[in-house]
């Protein structure tokens, strides 16, 4: 299994592969933007380098190309500015910061689990103690996403529809076709609050996140809720547009069409 590490303005500040021990490091791919792979050409990242073709500066090509030329049929993709924790052996809910053979057993987990499903994840941090178990069938994944790459290209799906909340469109598209997916519980991921300094801020504003909250529920009708949230810190605060899912009932969705 390869994993691929996308990334944008960051060439000094790899947060993600700081978690990453040098066996893990030997299986991972830094994703670059032509334009910027001078700048990441430095050790330790110039060995890992994958540089995407001069057309694609944005996240939902990057993510349908990773997608089309992954070099092997079970991968992962990932943010570059991830941190991870991961549950002890006494507690069902609690997190810890995770070590770096924490994180080499997530990624062997997330591996066995891509030979059953198509997709496969990591719970965000928010939310994760909402849900005692260890994995839980047809949910959210987001930021960390694994993927069987014969399975998605016989379903068709694509991440290249809309410019953000691709990857909710990605699951979505899958669930309703009837591909289950799985998310780990027993591990974290955390990410600095949104549009922090390089990665998608660089095109990414409010007016784009609304419009694609309503691209996806036009996508999903019936899946999908477009509502209003009130935040104190994402996107400067205030009232920002986001979306419900129904990740179970498009699942379901599918034994009943």
């Amino acid at each position: 299994m390869i994993i691929y590490v996308h990334t944008a303005g960051r060439p000094h500040k790899q947060t993600t592969l700081k978690s990453f021990s040098a066996d893990l490091m030997k299986r991972t791919r830094l994703v670059v933007q032509d334009a910027e792979k001078d700048k990441y050409n430095i050790a330790p990242l110039k060995d890992n380098l994958v540089v995407l073709p001069p057309h694609i500066n944005r996240l939902s090509p990057t993510r349908q190309w990773i997608l089309e030329n992954a070099e092997t049929d079970k991968f992962v993709m990932m943010d570059d500015d991830l941190t991870f924790a991961h549950r002890g052996p006494y507690t069902k809910t609690k997190l810890y910061q995770a070590s770096l053979e924490n994180v080499e057993q997530m990624f062997t987990e997330l591996e066995y689990l891509l030979g059953e499903y198509a997709h496969v994840g990591v719970s965000a941090r928010e939310g994760n103690n909402r849900v005692q178990s260890n994995l839980k069938e047809n949910t959210r994944m987001m930021r960390l996403l694994g993927y069987n790459k014969p399975r998605v290209l016989e379903a068709g799906a694509r991440f290249d529809r809309i410019d953000t909340k691709q990857d909710f469109d990605m699951t979505l598209q899958l669930l309703r076709q009837g591909y289950k997916n799985a998310v780990l519980y027993g591990y974290a991921h955390n990410q600095p609050g949104s549009n922090v300094d390089g990665g998608c801020s660089v095109y990414r504003d409010s007016e784009m996140m609304n419009r694609c909250s309503h691209e996806l529920a036009e996508l999903h009708p019936g899946f999908v809720k477009v509502v209003e949230k009130h935040t104190k810190t994402s996107w400067g605060g205030g009232i920002r547009t986001d979306v419900r899912i129904a990740w179970k009932k498009a699942y379901e969705s599918h034994t009943q069409s």
